[in-house]
Parts: C-alpha cells; sequence; structure tokens
C-alpha cells in the first residue's frame, strides 16, 4: 500500500493537475479539498489524476462532486482521469463515469475541454 501523497503542478496558464497517491479516504480527504480550494482563480481546468489512487470512498467522492460542482458554477472543469480499477469500479457504482467526469487519460479530458463538450463520445463509460 502506498503512502497518501498529492502532487501538484500546472500544466499551462489555465489547466492545474494534482496526482493522487495511495488511498483517498477520511483520514486524508481534507487534504484533496485543501488542494483543489488552492487552484487559483484563471485556472479553468484541474485535472485529477487517479492511476497511483489504490482505493477512494464517499468522503474522497464527495469532495470531488463539491468541487466539479462549484467549478462548474464558476465556469471551470474538474475532472478526474486514468482511475485504477478498483477506483473505476466504485466511480460506475455511484454513476459518476456517465457524466463526463471521468476520462481515460489526460490527453483525453483535455481534449473534450478544448472541443467545449464533455458530451462528444470523449468521455469513459
Amino acid at each position: 500500500m502506498r503512502a497518501f501523497r498529492l502532487v501538484e503542478r500546472e500544466l499551462s496558464a489555465d489547466v492545474h493537475e494534482i496526482l493522487v497517491e495511495g488511498e483517498l479516504d477520511l483520514a486524508v480527504a481534507e487534504q484533496l479539498r485543501e488542494a483543489l480550494d488552492g487552484v487559483g482563480p484563471d485556472c479553468t481546468q484541474v485535472l485529477v489524476g487517479l492511476e497511483n489512487c489504490e482505493f477512494i470512498d464517499s468522503t474522497g467522492i464527495a469532495v470531488v462532486v463539491q468541487a466539479h460542482h462549484r467549478f462548474a458554477e464558476e465556469g471551470r472543469r474538474v475532472v478526474l482521469y486514468a482511475p485504477t480499477s478498483q477506483v473505476l469500479r466504485v466511480l460506475s457504482v455511484t454513476g459518476l463515469t456517465a457524466n463526463g467526469l471521468v476520462f481515460e487519460s489526460a490527453a483525453e479530458a483535455l481534449s473534450a475541454s478544448t472541443s467545449n463538450s464533455v458530451l462528444d463520445g470523449q468521455r469513459r463509460a
């Protein structure tokens, strides 16, 4: 099991990436909330990479959904990409994979953003 860690970087002036490593659960979800809250107002999109996230619980999901709604109200986006199979299973059960929030890769998420539509067939089903 990996220790929980967030790695943040700017991909461009308006795109921020947060990579999640380890287990995203009640004990650490506040750290992700703080990272999302700390994204500057000039950032139009946040990509949350889950390729090294081994587990996500309802607390982690709630943080992502709340950020997704808040950013959408501001005309910005939060998307998840590259979830592990276990995390993808949880996201699927909660219905998050059906609404354009989860993508196979960062490139796919960015492509959907530049086409200005998350419903263009680029989302992960």
